[in-house]
């Protein structure tokens, strides 16, 4: 009996490795997409955060959604958490952008790129000023770039495979508006997910501009309008002012002139006299 049980271990121990090792390379890349999803938020949620309060950092272990969907650390502001916890519902369901239809390499990265360019992940970092935005989604990229570089592709078609069957990839989740929504979201944010606004791009693109931009736009526009007015009006003015006051100071030296040469006195005459 001893022996048999030991046959069954040794059995066991052969074949469980060759079981781990023959997972289906699709279901090892799904869940590299499920925790490629995770840090994305996470690291969305980090952001906004720090820059939410100044004395306050975001915990390093809330990498996964339901460790922050218990976070309440908001100093009191329940606008903020709930914000929070609208968008932690909502960037859970990016999971499902993958594992459907197509699971090559390219669709891996085309669903995870899709997050960057999502409306509720806009809305989210909207508090967030340009810069800052434009360096989260570049260290977004980066990070989706090293996953994609742990993507098991031998599964992958090829090249002419995917020619021919292009006719049935299905469309892109990201394609598709959200059609469910968790029940706390607030009417702010469904608004925002339901109204078409311009999307923030990738760093080869060109961002969308804000109000300082408007104001910059403004006040150079103010002041080329100046300047005409000073060129077309002031100037013209002050030079008239110059040549009237040029005038009257050149009447008054001419009124001197003619004043000192009337009170001159008469030349002598003596030598005509002595001819006489």
């Amino acid at each position: 009996m001893s022996r048999l049980l030991v046959s069954i271990c040794l059995v066991l121990g052969l074949f469980l490795p060759v079981a781990s090792s023959a997972q289906s390379p699709a279901a090892a890349n799904k869940r590299l997409f499920d925790r490629t999803v995770e840090e994305l938020n996470f690291r969305t949620m980090e952001t906004v955060y720090d820059k939410s309060f100044t004395r306050r950092k975001f915990p390093v272990s809330l990498r996964t959604a339901k460790a922050r969907k218990e976070f309440n650390d908001f100093d009191g502001r329940a606008d903020l958490q709930k914000l929070f916890q609208n968008y932690n519902g909502v960037s859970e369901r990016y999971k499902n952008r993958f594992g459907q239809g197509r699971t090559d390499l390219a669709q891996f990265e085309k669903q995870l790129r899709s997050i960057l360019v999502d409306k509720n992940f806009e809305f989210f970092i909207r508090v967030l000023p340009r810069d800052e935005r434009v360096s989260l989604i570049r260290g977004l990229e980066r990070y989706i770039q090293q996953s994609a570089a742990q993507f098991n592709a031998s599964e992958d078609a090829a090249p002419e495979e995917l020619a021919a069957d292009g006719a049935a990839v299905p469309p892109a989740d990201v394609d598709a508006p959200l059609t469910s929504a968790p029940p706390e979201e607030s009417a702010s944010l469904a608004a925002a997910a339901t109204t078409p606004t311009a999307p923030l791009r990738s760093s080869n693109t060109a961002v969308q501009h804000d109000w300082i931009d408007y104001l910059t736009l403004l006040l150079a526009s103010a002041s080329t309008l100046l300047l005409l007015f000073v060129v077309t009006s002031v100037l013209p003015e002050l030079r008239n002012r110059l040549d009237t006051v040029t005038d009257e100071l050149d009447r008054q030296q001419g009124a001197t002139v003619a004043r000192r040469q009337a009170n001159a006195l008469p030349e002598d005459r003596y030598d005509d006299e002595d001819e006489n």
